[in-house]
């Protein structure tokens, strides 16, 4: 087999995955997680069920790969920045710009899919399971750039935990607010900046007493 005729099947693959997804996330809008079933979103997406099956273990694990196709952009643009810049600040310069770079739809897409999770917690495990995978690849590209070993050395761990935890509470607590699109990548840059300061109390903070 030819590498076309390879890099043209898994192209196929990859479209059918995201027609199923799509259409898992579509249903859920519509009806509501409980009410949609494996055989509707094989319709929705006109396949067969048992293609569903192979391609999801579930119609949650189906709701929450909708619109989630840009990791490997993120890690190329990661591997792009400066050598010398420590990696946490090339996290915050590669997220805030890859958000920003979204459409006013796609980031709809990440406030609707933020706020299913928060409707339906049967959705967490699996978006906590995306957002692992994420994390394991940026820890795996912060470790060759450092020099460091995901198999002996915290940092790795930490850096790619903490810039996965900035921008998943950015985008929570965006998502609750119903703030406009255009608010999140300031809110993302502000949890870097937060994280890269030590977490100080808020100034408006009161001791307790008593």
């Amino acid at each position: 087999m030819g590498d076309q005729e390879l890099g043209l099947r898994e192209l196929k693959k990859q479209m059918t995955r995201e027609t199923i997804a799509d259409a898992a996330l579509q249903l859920t809008l519509e009806k509501g997680l409980d009410n949609v079933t494996i055989e509707e979103i094989a319709q929705q997406a006109i396949v067969s069920p048992r293609t569903v099956s192979n391609y999801f273990s579930c119609k949650e694990e189906a709701v929450v790969a909708a619109g989630t196709r840009d990791s490997l952009r993120l890690l190329e643009d990661f591997a792009a920045r400066p050598e010398g810049e420590p990696p946490l600040e090339s996290l915050r310069a590669v997220l805030v710009a890859f958000i920003r770079d979204r459409t006013d739809e796609q980031l709809q897409l990440s406030a609707v899919k933020a706020q299913l999770a928060e409707q339906y917690p049967s959705l967490q495990p699996f978006q906590m399971a995306r957002l692992g995978v994420l994390e394991g690849e940026l820890r795996e590209s912060i470790a060759r750039r450092t020099g460091t070993s995901v198999e002996s050395d915290m940092y790795p761990w930490l850096v790619s935990a903490a810039a996965i935890s900035a921008v998943q509470s950015a985008t929570r607590m965006w998502a609750r607010t119903g703030a406009t699109p255009d608010t999140l990548p300031a809110l993302i840059d502000e949890a870097f900046s937060m994280i890269v300061a030590g977490l100080p109390l808020p100034n408006n903070h009161v001791h307790a007493t008593g």
